[in-house]
């Protein structure tokens, strides 16, 4: 029997009115338009309980050259297409979330944060989901950060997860912390070491950690804790995350935006790192098994 359902669904790269894709046409800013209202369309269709975003909303930031005008214009926009969704929609900032000009995230906020915060804590069905803000930082600098307040806050509901005996999924753009594989800054939180510091005595609570950034799928353990990295929405293999979960289990299935000729037109960029970004089997389609299960046998 299935308890509830919800989605991941991370860098989706708005640019409304795009001049140009990026990433030598990798990134399909042209076509966001469509890819959004596609995967508004798909996450209907799955009826989750709720859906949660893991940052990169828009082409804010560096590396795009959106002016103040084009990343408002476009930040409205996204909160339009979010408010089609027929679930909650839960958004955390990523760095390109960020004003191009300004590097505030006051814009971002105004649209997409909970009570004008860019984290936020919440229970359904006694699992406690703790989504942070990694972009504590004055402006895009590619990798994450989280203050020392912020911590001491998810610190706290960790306790609190413990006290109540719940299992607890956490969210953040970067990495938290780094795997064999990711090991450069860019890649996380600057403070990985203060994250897993906070973190790891409450590993038996933990059943993941999801983030996007990357622009691919891959699954590790750090310190027996698991992290998910989620594909971004923009680039091939274009994908999100359906995450079912069962009294025993949690399953975790990877479903491609249903726009074939747009994924084949950034596929075939390189295609030589096409398996590189899509991942190993085990990196799309998994299960994890929830603790209460675990501790009755």
């Amino acid at each position: 029997m299935i308890l509830f359902k919800f989605a991941f669904i991370t860098d989706t790269h708005l640019y409304l009115n795009a001049p140009q894709n990026f990433a030598s046409g990798l990134q399909q800013q042209k076509k966001s338009l469509q890819l959004y209202e596609k995967l508004v369309e798909q996450l209907n269709a799955f009826e989750p309980a709720f859906v949660i975003h893991g940052g990169d909303i828009v082409c804010g930031g560096q590396s795009f050259g959106m002016s103040a005008e084009e990343y408002e214009t476009t930040l409205d926009g996204a909160q339009q297409l979010g408010q089609r969704i027929n679930a909650p929609c839960y958004y955390i900032p990523g760095n390109h979330d960020l004003h191009p000009e300004t590097g505030s995230k006051d814009d971002y906020l105004a649209r997409f944060s909970t009570n004008g915060m860019g984290s936020v804590s919440f229970v359904h069905e006694n699992i406690r989901f703790i989504l942070l803000d990694s972009q504590e930082v004055p402006e895009d600098l590619t990798h994450g950060y989280i203050s020392t307040n912020q911590l001491a806050w998810a610190e706290r509901e960790l306790k609190r997860a413990r006290d109540y005996d719940q299992e607890v999924f956490i969210f953040s753009h970067q990495l938290p912390f780094p795997s064999v594989e990711f090991q450069g800054v860019g890649s996380r939180v600057a403070n990985s070491a203060e994250v897993l510091e906070i973190t790891a005595p409450f590993e038996r609570q933990i059943l993941a950690f999801f983030c996007g950034h990357l622009h691919l799928n891959r699954v590790f353990r750090e310190q027996g804790m698991l992290c998910v990295i989620s594909s971004g929405i923009i680039c091939y293999p274009m994908m999100w995350r359906q995450v079912l979960v069962y009294p025993d289990r949690v399953d975790v299935k990877s479903v491609p935006v249903d726009l074939p000729d747009v994924r084949a037109e950034s596929e075939a960029v390189n295609p030589d790192n096409n398996l590189y970004l899509l991942g190993r089997d085990r990196d799309l389609n998994f299960n994890i098994q929830r603790r209460a299960f675990l501790e009755k046998d």
